[in-house]
């Protein structure tokens, strides 16, 4: 019974509510717009950092799974400066393959910027030196051809597959397999063409070629010394082991490869895709909860506006308040039907925020091509969330209201 009771006195509150919003209608929109820019700033700006959560995340997924990075960088991370420059060769990557427990593929890599051409086109692009076994370490497949095999890579073949983007910069529709094509003016024949697998972080990951890593050797400049110097080496690992254990294993590898004593600074550096995610999840946290400080700053001001036209509202209806209290109305019914018109208010300005935020979303998306989603869970959220705030910024005036002198309040003009 009592619940009955409280439910049909919040339906009348807020149909009292609805009136007095009608009453005064262009009050009532520009009071709610504060709100509306409000919502629509926090949820972009939500939309947006889990946008760049998602973006990274198959970023990540591009290069493959339960995978660890070798660079032949000094890593300092738990160390002082190294004067000494990083090294990482081929001899190391047949070490791991061989000594490592786990290791499923490896993919050594030289890179380089590159010039195709064909006699009505040139581009640049990324040349990746690679061996056969790049493919299965990235999860990289090709769309047409084949893939670079360990016969190119043992007669230094001059072959090269196209990732998507670069076949269609130099061909258009028309089948590259089998065409000649110069790279650094030296004649290369197409094997094949990449499976897509589109852009990520403002990056497109189509645009890239691949050679063998012998030929790279041969052909491409790059700033690498040694005659088995490798730019990057991808270590891919079976599903079932634990990267924290397998890199432990490659790192103790490589140490005793290079002597390495205790304290002193590795002349190398070990990622792993797992490290990659948790670094670039606090990172997009960081930065999503920084967007959505500053977006909140507008909703704080439609709060205070809300604030301001209640405590404006409280005044213009003391006679209405005060025939309501000699009518029989309790100081809490009062403060409760200013309550529920502030959450009212600010309920449908958080509405059509919601709606223009996700109508703003799918245009960023289209136009950035960059990820905004806009979940349930942030909708439903930013709807109660706007209602909180009504509550919130409207507790004062409804306050202010219930503790009137009806006598005073009656005599008001």
């Amino acid at each position: 019974m009592s619940l009955r009771r409280t439910l049909s006195g919040g339906l009348v509150n807020v149909g009292i509510a609805l009136t007095a919003l009608r009453t005064n209608l262009m009050r009532s929109i520009l009071t709610a717009l504060g709100v509306m820019i409000g919502v629509l700033a926090v949820i972009l700006a939500t939309a947006v950092g889990s946008g760049a959560q998602v973006s990274v995340e198959n970023t990540i997924a591009q290069l493959g799974s339960n995978m660890a990075l070798v660079f032949p960088q000094p890593d300092t991370e738990n160390g002082g400066p190294s004067r000494d420059t990083g090294k990482l060769t081929e001899r190391d990557a047949r070490a791991i393959e061989r000594s490592v427990p786990g290791v499923t593929a490896i993919a050594p890599q030289l890179r380089a910027s590159i010039q195709l051409s064909i006699p009505a086109r040139r581009i640049s692009t990324g040349g990746i030196g690679v061996t056969d076994g790049y493919g299965t370490v990235t999860n990289t497949d090709v769309e047409l051809g084949r893939m670079v095999t360990s016969a190119d890579v043992q007669a230094a073949a001059r072959v090269i597959v196209l990732g998507p983007t670069v076949a269609t910069k130099l061909f258009g529709d028309l089948d590259p397999v089998g065409q000649s094509i110069r790279v650094d003016k030296v004649p290369f024949r197409v094997v094949g063409v990449l499976a897509a697998k589109g852009s990520s972080l403002g990056t497109d990951n189509d645009d890239v070629a691949l050679v063998p890593i012998s030929t790279a050797r041969q052909r491409f400049a790059t700033d690498l010394k040694g005659p088995d110097d490798l730019a990057m080496l991808f270590v891919g690992f079976d599903p079932a082991v634990a990267l924290e254990d397998a890199k432990a294993d490659l790192v103790r590898l490589l140490r005793d490869r290079y002597s390495v004593g205790r304290g002193d600074v590795q002349p190398f550096t070990v990622r792993t895709t797992e490290e990659f995610q948790e670094q670039s999840a606090t990172v997009t946290g960081v930065f999503q909860a920084v967007l959505v400080a500053i977006a909140s700053i507008s909703l704080l001001v439609g709060g205070i506006g809300i604030m301001n036209i209640m405590l404006v509202s409280v005044t213009e209806r003391t006679r209405e308040i005060g025939l309501r209290m000699a009518l029989g109305a309790r100081r809490r019914d009062i403060r409760n039907q200013f309550l529920v018109e502030a959450a009212v208010l600010c309920t449908i300005g958080g509405m059509l925020g919601l709606i223009l935020a996700v109508v703003a979303a799918r245009i960023f998306e289209r136009a950035a091509e960059f990820p905004a989603p806009v979940g349930l869970p942030v909708a439903v959220g930013s709807i109660l969330f706007s209602a909180l705030i009504g509550l919130a910024f409207g507790g004062y005036p409804a306050v202010r209201a219930s503790r009137l002198s009806p006598i005073e309040a009656l005599r008001s003009e």
